[in-house]
């Protein structure tokens, strides 16, 4: 029974492509040929996606024109704002999960592939046209949620340290990162559904691949450009904190940086571990354009490598 079920929704989803393949040639619709029939097989999921970024659209708006007068309590401004980005940072998760299952595993899994890469539009054209779809997608979206967000952020009070410009969520939002993230899961979920071609696997083992790479680069985020070191004596105490600090600790008579033995005043410590003062060695708000830039070009070299390594497996299973 479950068989002739997965046949009938294999046929189901044959016949929507064929006829929407055919209507591409009659239709007059702005998009022709395989972008049409891919943006019409995934329309209703384009509609949800469009109302929730008009939703979000409007709440930024709103927090934007009416955040000074919000009450208190958790409906600050600050915490809308901060809650905001992290809301804009599900974007990629979303994405990644849309092209591995519906758009890549969920085709490969009913084998409705097989009929369409018999067409006369090539397996290589008919994919990168699949891919478009979630690829304009990603652009646009993350385009207007991070230009709106950064035009909310930069007008708001920011006392509460998860507004910080280095904080992660906002990091993400106000800056290039976050739409060339947008761009990078495009290829990921493409990939993980090409490889595991079962839907549900597929979309979870895309979160969990973007999950890892957001981890991975911001882990190393505060190695991707020098940092600035400030020395202070042992009357002073530590460097005042300024933006995104990558290390502290104490500096001992010889120069070198160790942890700190939390010695405080206790002059037989500090004589014991050979301190001569404090350090802090962090990254100014000046240094948050270098590292947006460099790390954006990391996302789109790692968009172009899997890209490519997407189309060259679709060209080996075509055979």
């Amino acid at each position: 029974m479950s068989t002739l079920h997965q046949n009938s929704d294999t046929d189901t989803s044959a016949r929507d492509a064929s006829s929407a393949h055919s209507g591409a040639r009659t239709g007059s619709q702005r998009l022709r040929g395989p972008y049409w029939v891919a943006a019409r097989m995934h329309r209703s999921t384009l509609r949800r996606a469009a109302g929730l970024l008009l939703l979000i659209v409007v709440v930024l708006i709103a927090i934007r024109v009416w955040g000074g007068s919000l009450a208190g309590g958790y409906w600050t401004d600050t915490r809308v704002v901060e809650n905001a980005a992290s809301v804009i940072g599900l974007l990629p998760y979303l994405i990644a999960a849309f092209v591995a299952g519906p758009v890549v595993a969920r085709e490969l899994e009913s084998g409705t592939h097989q009929l369409l890469w018999t067409q006369s539009v090539s397996p290589v054209r008919w994919f990168a046209a699949k891919l478009a779809v979630p690829t304009a997608l990603a652009l646009v979206g993350s385009v207007v949620l991070d230009g709106l967000y950064r035009w909310v952020w930069s007008t708001s009070r920011h006392e509460d340290p998860a507004l910080n410009w280095y904080s992660d969520s906002v990091y993400h939002a106000i800056g290039p990162i976050g739409i060339a993230t947008a761009l990078l899961v495009v290829p990921l979920g493409a990939l993980t559904g090409l490889l595991i071609r079962r839907t549900v696997p597929a979309i979870v083992t895309s979160l969990i691949a973007t999950a890892a790479v957001s981890s991975v680069l911001g882990a190393v985020r505060g190695h991707l450009w020098p940092v600035v070191t400030v020395r202070t004596g042992l009357g002073t105490g530590y460097p005042a904190m300024n933006g995104m600090v990558t290390a502290e600790g104490a500096v001992t008579t010889s120069g070198a940086h160790v942890p700190d033995p939390i010695c405080v005043d206790d002059k037989q410590c500090q004589a014991a571990h050979h301190l001569a003062g404090y350090f802090r060695s962090s990254h100014p708000v000046s240094h948050f354009w270098p590292l947006q830039l460099v790390e954006t070009g990391i996302l789109l070299a790692l968009t172009a490598v899997l890209t490519l390594v997407v189309f060259r497996l679709v060209k080996r299973m075509a055979g």
